[in-house]
């Protein structure tokens, strides 16, 4: 089990936020009769057929020095309703010897609460960015989505919007750079504006996924859809393509949501179907 590697000069550093409450795949999958899970219950359920996701962030930094880069900031403060117990961004950072104040760049794969809890601290009414030095990156696409009052919600008018106020916003389109060797990949359709995160140093390329997937059987079932997905159409095929890219050109991928003992691995083919190796 890894929980940092190696890509080039940088290191990919999974940020534990909380554990995620449990998922009735036959509820979040609903367009999947439950029978098409049997040949993956093993590993991709637990005993009781359901499976939990995680939250969690992922810290990128250069042993050349440069900017820190933060991939998603978790659910947040909590404490969270199916546990009792508050969000761990914070401590699982410091753990890591790294301060709030040490971030340079955060960087939000898309808007959904889990992936931007820890973005805007408060004290009282009083916003405060919680990375207090940091640009964060956002997707014009779902700014402008969700943005509208048709579209928006509690998680993004309490962790996104401020931080046009604060000044600490910058929306971005297409690829762009984050600093040399890191760079936003569009891979629309769970969200407007999902986006995941392209490092590539040393002729190696590791790529953080956010939610173009979010249970391990999505890798061999890649057009398995769940019912949070904006637009499914678009997202099978951002997930086809990004992880037929991952295995032809034998890309590291470090996932948004699987469990900590296999959220980081390859996507290999074998006997006719495409899975996950968990290093």
């Amino acid at each position: 089990m890894s929980t940092s590697l190696n890509i080039g000069e940088f290191e990919i550093t999974t940020v534990q936020d909380h554990i995620g409450a449990d998922r009735n795949p036959t509820e979040i999958y609903s367009e999947v009769p439950a029978s098409a899970w049997d040949p993956y219950r093993d590993f991709a359920l637990d005993p009781d057929g359901f499976y939990r996701s995680q939250w969690r962030g992922h810290l990128i930094r250069s042993s050349n020095g440069g900017p820190s880069v933060l991939v998603d900031t978790g659910m947040g403060p909590g404490p969270h309703e199916h546990t009792g117990k508050p969000g761990e961004l914070l401590d699982s950072l410091g753990a890591l010897g790294v301060s709030p104040e040490e971030i340079d760049i955060v960087v939000i794969t898309h808007t959904h609460g889990d992936h931007i809890g820890w973005n805007v601290s408060y004290d009282g009414a009083t916003a405060r960015a919680t990375f207090p030095n940091a640009r964060y990156l956002i997707a014009r696409a779902d700014w402008d989505h969700y943005s509208k009052p048709e579209n928006s919600n509690e998680a993004f008018e309490h962790s996104v919007k401020p931080l046009e106020a604060l000044g600490a916003l910058e929306l971005v389109e297409g690829v762009h750079e984050i600093r040399p060797g890191v760079s936003t990949l569009p891979t629309n359709g769970h969200t407007p504006g999902h986006q995941c995160v392209l490092v590539e140093s040393g002729g190696e390329t590791g790529v953080v996924t956010g939610d173009l997937f979010h249970n391990v059987a999505q890798i061999s079932e890649q057009d398995w859809c769940p019912v949070f997905d904006w637009d499914t159409t678009i997202s099978t095929r951002s997930r086809r393509e990004l992880l037929g890219r991952a295995e032809r050109e034998n890309w590291t991928v470090f996932s948004g949501h699987l469990g900590i003992d296999k959220s980081i691995g390859k996507i290999v083919s074998g006997g006719g179907k495409t899975s996950w190796h968990a290093l």
